[in-house]
């Protein structure tokens, strides 16, 4: 066993959950908007429209799913990876049952809603890959392919996003001006958050399952 590991999983692990938090409020904000989600929620929105399944659930089934496909190009799961895939959706079907969030009437309050929900998604992502602890399974495979290809996540992050709304909205999910600008700026976002913390994902170790079983001499 590794003592390491799990004390360093025990320090960061309330900051690893408040990032799971502000992720899923900014996906609520940007769903409750009303003027298109994120990419992965217009695929998740599709889904669910075609299954008996909720918002959250098709979150969580995804995650498994890209999880297994990751593996196949050596991208490995940490406890974050399968923290977050539990989490976020339970997270955001807990939110909107709260009822506490509602669509505003007017244009410019639903781009407030957008901008602050594109805003808070993208420092959720930061937040929670800052401590370390393993990449929620989309970001996992972000982060790996920026690794294997050297190109920036202002780069891959649109390629990846701009494939899984075709997807979604082929699947039913709804779209708008909110898909387009988190396709195409959500990197750019990421990245600027990033570069203001100065934390580089290409030089960041994240810690996966078996750092937990092998002791570091």
């Amino acid at each position: 066993m590794n003592p390491s590991a799990f004390k360093k999983t025990l320090k960061y692990f309330p900051r690893l959950i408040l990032g799971f938090v502000i992720i899923a409020l900014g996906i609520n904000l940007s769903l409750y908007a009303d003027l298109g989600t994120n990419p992965w929620g217009t695929f998740h929105q599709g889904v669910s429209r075609i299954t008996p399944l909720t918002f959250g659930q098709v979150t969580q089934l995804t995650g498994v799913v890209i999880i297994l496909l990751s593996l196949i190009i050596k991208i490995y799961p940490g406890i974050g990876t399968i923290l977050n895939m539990l989490f976020i959706g339970l997270l955001v079907d807990w939110m909107d049952a709260l009822n506490l969030i509602s669509t505003p009437d007017s244009f410019g309050m639903k781009i407030v809603f957008l901008i602050i929900g594109t805003f808070l998604f993208n420092y959720g992502v930061y937040i929670y890959l800052s401590c370390e602890l393993g990449a929620g399974p989309r970001d996992g495979l972000m982060v790996g392919l920026v690794k294997i290809t050297g190109k920036s996540v202002s780069v891959i992050r649109p390629i990846i996003e701009v494939t899984i709304v075709i997807i979604g909205i082929f699947l039913g999910g709804s779209y708008g001006i909110g898909t387009v600008i988190n396709a195409f700026g959500g990197g750019y976002v990421l990245n600027t958050i990033f570069n203001f913390h100065k934390f580089n994902p290409k030089a960041i170790k994240q810690m996966v399952i078996t750092d937990y079983l092998l002791s570091k001499s």
